[in-house]
C-alpha cells in the first residue's frame, strides 16, 4: 500500500533541486569556457549549451508538475508558479507566475502571503 511520506518527499525534492543547481553551475562553466575554444568550435558549443539549457528547463518544469506545482503556460518551457496567497472566503491557495504575473485568483481578491514579495 502506497502512502504519502512528507519527509521522503522533502528529501527527494531537495535532491532534485541540488541536481538542477549542479547542472546549472556546469552550464555556466561551459558558457565561460566556450570563449576559450577555437573560433570554428564556438558556434557548435553555443548551440549545444543553448539546447542543454532548454532541456534542463523542460526537465525542471516536468519535475515540478509531478511534485504538484502549478505551471503557467505563458512561455515554453512552462514557468513554475508559486503560492502567493489564499482566498479568504474559501481558503483556496492562489498561485502566481513570476514571468507574466498571472495568478489563479481570477477576478477574485485574495490575501497575499507575507513572505512573498515582488
Amino acid at each position: 500500500m502506497n502512502h504519502f511520506d512528507p519527509a521522503s518527499f522533502s528529501r527527494k525534492a531537495g535532491a532534485a533541486e541540488m541536481a538542477f543547481d549542479a547542472v546549472r553551475g556546469l552550464l555556466g562553466i561551459f558558457k565561460d569556457a566556450k570563449d576559450l575554444l577555437p573560433e570554428d568550435k564556438r558556434e557548435a558549443a553555443a548551440l549545444a549549451i543553448e539546447s542543454s539549457t532548454k532541456q534542463l528547463a523542460v526537465a525542471e518544469a516536468e519535475v515540478a508538475r509531478v511534485m504538484g506545482y502549478e505551471l503557467c503556460h505563458c512561455a515554453f518551457p512552462p514557468t513554475i508558479m508559486l503560492a502567493v496567497g489564499y482566498q479568504s472566503s474559501t481558503g483556496r491557495r492562489i498561485y502566481e507566475c513570476s514571468k507574466c504575473e498571472y495568478n489563479t485568483a481570477g477576478p477574485n481578491q485574495f490575501t497575499r502571503l507575507r513572505y512573498v514579495t515582488k
